[in-house]
């Protein structure tokens, strides 16, 4: 694996323009998301520490071929990590002029969103990640590809799938699609579960009424539509409190989930989805952050204005 990966700093990557970087922040030390995703992914210590190792391949990676210019911008990971996918899916590597297109698209829209008032050590944590995501299919696939061993390239494509859908919330094809226009940046900084939904500053941009509704199926006569219905649930957070018809209580509130202590919602813990929060069907108490609203579910949103 090693030598994989001294294969792939001595390629020459094409150089991304230098852009100014609306996404830059100041890391933090003592971050350990990286070894939390190795954690998460071996079943044994040895795999484990294996996997660790071979994560820190996609911040050499990114440095080699950024020379510097991305460094420490979220905008320039997301970048990253949509090329590196680009590379394992589809056996190429995307144009310098593409990339950057990418890049700056997500860095002016990801500075408007709520990554943009998150704390460095947050941004640092999702960076780390990213990097990372990006580096272990990519590692993987130029193995395979040297040994001509078409289950490692599988086994890397796959990956690269599933990290796609865990932090942005998106099948391959549409995350690949960013790469035909930056202006389909948006729907990284938008997408339910996208890194920068969950990179959002803890229990910032909450206050405000928000109303419930169910997210249903329905047959039209044709076919099965899902339609949300409205639930007469409500609710006003301000603050760390929150009120409601039934009686309030009090808010606590991560980058993912809020949950809710006292008054008619005690105990509930939601999903935050952008400006709405998300309860599932029958399991009021647990959030499971990062999967998709489903049939049943409460999406309580916020009003506008």
């Amino acid at each position: 694996m090693l030598l994989v990966l001294v294969f792939l700093l001595a390629v020459p990557w094409a150089n991304a323009q230098s852009q100014p970087a609306a996404t830059r922040f100041t890391p933090v030390a003592g971050d350990d998301s990286v070894k939390q995703l190795a954690d998460s992914l071996g079943n044994t210590p040895e795999e484990r520490a294996q996997i660790l190792q071979l994560a820190g391949a996609g911040k050499e990676l990114f440095a080699q071929k950024y020379k510097g210019k991305w460094a420490n911008t979220l905008a320039g990971a997301m970048t990253f990590f949509v090329v590196a996918s680009h590379i394992v899916s589809m056996d190429q590597e995307p144009s310098a002029a593409a990339e950057a297109e990418l890049f700056a698209s997500l860095d002016a829209m990801l500075a408007q969103s709520e990554i943009g008032r998150a704390p460095n050590r947050e941004k640092t944590a999702l960076y780390n990640t990213l990097l990372a995501s990006a580096g272990l299919p990519l590692v993987i696939y130029v193995e395979g590809k040297q040994g001509k061993n078409d289950a490692l390239v599988g086994q890397a494509k796959t990956m690269a799938a599933g990290f796609g859908r865990k932090l942005f919330n998106m099948e391959r094809p549409a995350l690949l699609a960013l790469l035909d226009s930056g202006t389909g940046a948006n729907a990284v900084a938008s997408a339910p579960g996208a890194p920068a939904a969950r990179a959002s500053a803890s229990g910032a941009g909450l206050d405000g009424r928000y109303d419930c509704q169910m997210n249903a199926m329905q047959f039209n006569g044709a076919s099965f539509v899902v339609q949300y219905q409205p639930t007469g649930m409500w609710f006003t957070i301000a603050g760390n409190r929150y009120s409601a018809q039934s009686g309030g209580g009090t808010i606590d509130a991560s980058a993912d989930v809020v949950g809710f202590r006292g008054g008619a919602y005690d105990g509930w813990r939601g999903a935050r989805r952008g400006d709405a929060i998300v309860f599932r069907k029958d399991d009021h108490a647990n959030p499971r952050a990062g999967e998709g609203i489903k049939v049943g579910d409460f999406r309580c949103g916020r009003r506008s204005g």
